[in-house]
């Protein structure tokens, strides 16, 4: 038979009933705590934030260099010879006209002597050879002039005998006598004639060896007083000695190089780079010298073909060679320009495309969500972004390798 429940039964069962529910509800806030605070999480400063814009993005190559001058003059001894007297010391500044160091020249001065006198010899026989010629000629003409009237004498005599022998006065044995003395006349005039010419031509040719011969003995005689005058070497320019001959005593060679001069007023950058990259590199590519965070524009100008312990050097013209942050041997970082794109999607690079991962992790809300993306060209700056990202999205540029098997991260 059943029984009314009493008031007070009725309160210890809500009493248990709301035990169970405060239970139940703070046991689901413990595990929802609790998988809320396993859940991976970064502290927003502790990343570094980019946008995804529309842009210009250009493809690069980094490599090593290093400032050189422009233009670096180097002088050669004109002489063989032994080294009298250092100037100047390497690193000290000169001028044009300034004394870098004398030769020994004492040879040299004997090879002049020696050139003075054979141009002295060359020509006084040219004086002989052409008093000699000139007297042959003369007396060729003279011949010629004599057989001349030699001819007109004969020739009279045979028309006077041929007048003579048409009327029956004389022989006409003799009359044909003088007309063959007449032919025999004509022939030593034209052989006379004859030798004159070939005396002549001969003549003109022979002083004009002479001629050259003495030009060529003037010419060797003045090369040898020039480098005479070039063995006190001395600077042509303004600048700076990068490099001298030491020591004083030291025997040089004619072409060896005894100094260099550098004019530190403008300068160029010389590179090196991997060979594994050498076919990427060309002349006329567009190149940037990193200093001090400031970026100098240039031309790869020359690409050395010579490959040397895996290396490969170019040369870079800067668009402003005497900007005031270069200095001699000053390290640079050098980025050449491979490739360049237009209007295309562009982030700030950071840690993007600098390993194999093809993904990115994007803000969405209070997370960082993971994507898969495609890069295209990457400079040292930013990088193009093909596929995965929209215009105005915010990018973890930071490294976050260490969370690349989690497809969500919250951000505190």
């Amino acid at each position: 038979m059943d029984r009314d429940i009493t008031h007070e039964e009725k309160r210890r069962n809500v009493r248990r009933i709301a035990t169970a529910v405060v239970a139940i509800a703070a046991a689901a806030f413990c595990l929802a705590a609790t998988v809320e605070w396993l859940r991976p999480s970064l502290e927003r400063r502790d990343i570094v934030l980019a946008r995804v814009e529309r842009g210009a993005v250009e493809a690069t190559l980094q490599a090593s260099g290093t400032v050189v001058p422009l233009i670096e003059q180097v002088v050669s001894s004109p002489v063989e010879a032994r080294v009298l007297r250092v100037g100047r010391r390497a690193g000290a500044p000169v001028k044009a006209g300034d004394e870098l160091l004398t030769l020994d020249t004492a040879a040299t001065r004997l090879d002049v002597d020696r050139l003075g006198d054979r141009v002295s010899a060359e020509q006084s026989e040219n004086v002989q050879l052409r008093l000699r010629l000139d007297e042959t000629i003369a007396s060729l003409r003279a011949q010629l002039e004599q057989k001349k009237l030699d001819a007109e004498i004969v020739h009279y005599t045979a028309t006077q005998k041929e007048k003579l022998r048409s009327e029956g006065l004389t022989a006409e044995a003799d009359a044909l006598a003088a007309q063959a003395q007449a032919r025999k006349t004509n022939i030593e005039l034209r052989q006379l004639n004859e030798a004159l010419a070939r005396a002549e031509q001969s003549r003109r040719a022979q002083l004009a060896a002479a001629q050259s011969e003495l030009v060529s003995a003037m010419r060797d005689r003045e090369e040898s007083r020039r480098q005479l005058d070039l063995a006190m070497l001395r600077a042509d320019r303004d600048g700076v000695l990068t490099w001298v001959v030491p020591e004083e005593g030291a025997t040089v060679r004619r072409g060896d190089v005894v100094a260099r001069i550098a004019d530190l007023s403008s300068y160029r950058v010389t590179g090196t780079i991997s060979d594994v990259h050498s076919s990427r590199i060309a002349p006329g590519m567009r190149a940037w010298v990193k200093l001090d965070g400031e970026s100098l524009g240039g031309v790869v100008d020359s690409v050395d073909p010579r490959i040397e312990a895996g290396v490969m050097k170019f040369s870079v013209t800067l668009d402003a060679p005497s900007h005031p942050r270069l200095r001699n041997n000053l390290r640079a970082d050098v980025l050449v320009v491979t490739g360049r794109r237009t209007n295309t999607l562009v982030v700030r690079r950071g840690a993007l495309g600098r390993t194999n991962s093809s993904t990115a992790f994007v803000i969405r809300g209070e997370n960082a969500v993971r994507v898969p993306v495609r890069f295209g060209l990457g400079g040292d700056e930013t990088i193009e972004i093909v596929s995965g990202l929209s215009e105005g999205d915010q990018v973890v540029i930071s490294d976050v390798s260490e969370y690349e098997d989690i497809e969500k991260i919250r951000i505190k």
